[in-house]
């Protein structure tokens, strides 16, 4: 059966990852290879939400920062290119900037959206509102979530959602991101962590998995924070 066709469409460039520490994201990526997650499905997709002041700006956001103008307009491009891709429901984080990109994609696709609060971003704690620059993944931040209990928070509840049945679109956060892919032992290319970039995740045939963007990232450097 031939591979679908995606639309070619542009965003931006995520450098997401090179405000980071490099061990703390290989530390990230091999806990959540360790734990493991076993999806009782072959495919589904994934989005992260649009951009944020926070974001923009490279702070560690509060759960309830909004989408910035820019970021509604990445949800309203990634809803575009998804109505031409086959899914069944949203489920979407419990955080604003998550569930107000979910709403875009919700009233172009007409599918449902169920929010769940296992799809939220790690809680940075006292990091909150502080520069997110060198974010070191291995740090557990005053008052905040552990790394091995936002794997293990993120792995447990994604896992109920890769079930057999209808097809799902999960809308998250960057850090999410990173989990499924270390779980899943797939890799991450930086391009592949912009905002509002539609992902399909697949098995290769074997036991591995691959990454599909639905949309065509462009090589245009994003500023932008992470989460």
């Amino acid at each position: 059966m031939p591979r679908p066709r995606f639309p070619a469409r542009r965003v931006r460039m995520s450098t997401t990852a090179s405000l980071e520490n490099n061990a703390g994201q290989v530390a990230l990526r091999a806990a959540a290879r360790v734990a493991g997650l076993i999806a009782g499905r072959d495919r589904f997709l994934f989005l992260r939400h649009g951009r944020t002041a926070g974001n923009m700006g490279r702070i560690y956001q509060h759960p309830d920062i909004p989408l910035c103008d820019e970021g509604f307009c990445d949800a309203d491009d990634a809803a575009q290119a998804l109505r031409e891709i086959a899914f069944d429901h949203i489920y979407a984080s419990d955080m604003a900037r998550a569930w107000l990109t979910a709403g875009r994609v919700a009233a172009v696709t007409g599918k449902p959206v169920a929010v769940r609060r296992a799809l939220r971003e790690r809680y940075f704690g006292d990091l909150i509102g502080t520069s997110s620059e060198g974010l070191d993944w291995r740090i557990d931040p005053p008052n905040g979530e552990t790394m091995a209990g936002f794997i293990e928070r993120t792995l447990s509840g994604v896992a109920e959602l890769l079930v057999p049945g209808p097809m799902p679109l999960l809308i998250s956060h960057g850090g999410v991101l990173r989990v499924l892919c270390g779980a899943l032992d797939v890799e991450l290319p930086v391009e592949l962590t912009a905002n509002a970039l539609p992902l399909a995740f697949e098995r290769d045939g074997g036991s591995g998995w691959r990454i599909t963007p639905l949309m065509q990232p462009a090589p245009v450097p994003q500023t932008v924070g992470v989460a």
